[in-house]
């Protein structure tokens, strides 16, 4: 849904192929699917000053501060901001703020304004997305977007703690944060892309967890609970073999072109992966 004409088409990130001295050097990260989000619907420039929140592993920061002026990574657990940092310190254009996205005062935190700013999977693990996204309406300049990509789904389907039943809902909020246009619609991965993840992704990490004890695959609600988080000093010596397949999975998933696809088939926003861009 769009509310506003100015919409025009995107300037497609470039599909920057790290070398595999940076593939080495990035964090230890599961299958950064979510990043496919900003390639399709960023629209990028290479001046930009960025920032993201709730940045997980920091491999999305890893990559994408080599292609922008500036990048900010907002996260309200100062454990996981003092792990980035170490890090990701030596990237001189990464800055590090721990904070939370939804307090009063986050200007101050922030220190400046931004071009762009986004979260991939972290909005319904957020419990005040009106302040959270009033406040990262105030600190997008005019012209500013926001995007938010994340499982919009009820409990006891997840364990979000926020979802929006409709779109006049995630209006509200937008039109009183000083947004002036937006597009909200689910996406979906291309039927191709969807069984290539379950095949090489999906279905040895299960396998993983029932050798593990029978772990339980539910969203965890902070960084510091998922696998990638609580295995990495184990599983450590093997990174390069991890990195390397993942590199592989991302080739074979782009064999046939885009990942995501618009669902222009729902009719409602509820129980897929929602994707809101707003301007302000």
């Amino acid at each position: 849904m769009s509310t506003d004409l100015r919409i025009q088409p995107l300037s497609r990130l470039p599909r920057r192929k790290l070398a595999w001295s940076d593939v080495r050097r990035a964090p230890l990260h599961d299958f950064p699917v979510r990043d496919e989000v900003l390639y399709q619907y960023f629209d990028w420039a290479p001046d930009l000053n960025v920032l993201e929140i709730g940045p997980g592993s920091g491999f999305t920061a890893f990559w994408l501060a080599h292609q922008i002026r500036d990048m900010t990574l907002l996260d309200a657990a100062a454990r996981t901001v003092d792990d980035l940092r170490a890090q990701l310190g030596h990237i001189p254009n990464l800055n590090f703020v721990a904070a939370d996205a939804a307090q009063p005062g986050l200007a101050g935190s922030l220190g400046r304004r931004f071009d762009f700013a986004f979260g991939l999977d972290v909005f319904d693990l957020i419990p005040d997305p009106h302040g959270t996204i009033h406040n990262l309406s105030q600190r997008l300049r005019s012209g500013g977007q926001l995007l938010l990509s994340f499982p919009n789904v009820p409990p006891p389907g997840a364990n979000g703690v926020t979802c929006f039943r409709s779109v006049e809902d995630l209006e509200c909020i937008l039109r009183d944060a000083g947004f002036t246009g937006w597009e909200i619609f689910n996406i979906r991965l291309r039927p191709y892309s969807a069984a290539v993840y379950w095949a090489l992704h999906e279905l040895p990490l299960q396998l993983f967890r029932r050798f593990r004890g029978g772990e339980k695959s539910h969203k965890p609600q902070i960084y510091q609970a998922t696998w990638a988080f609580r295995y990495r000093d184990k599983v450590s010596r093997y990174k390069d073999i991890l990195h390397a397949y993942w590199s592989v999975l991302g080739w074979i998933l782009h064999l046939r072109g885009a990942i995501f696809v618009r669902d222009s088939d729902r009719q409602s926003i509820l129980n897929g992966q929602l994707l809101v861009r707003a301007w302000r």
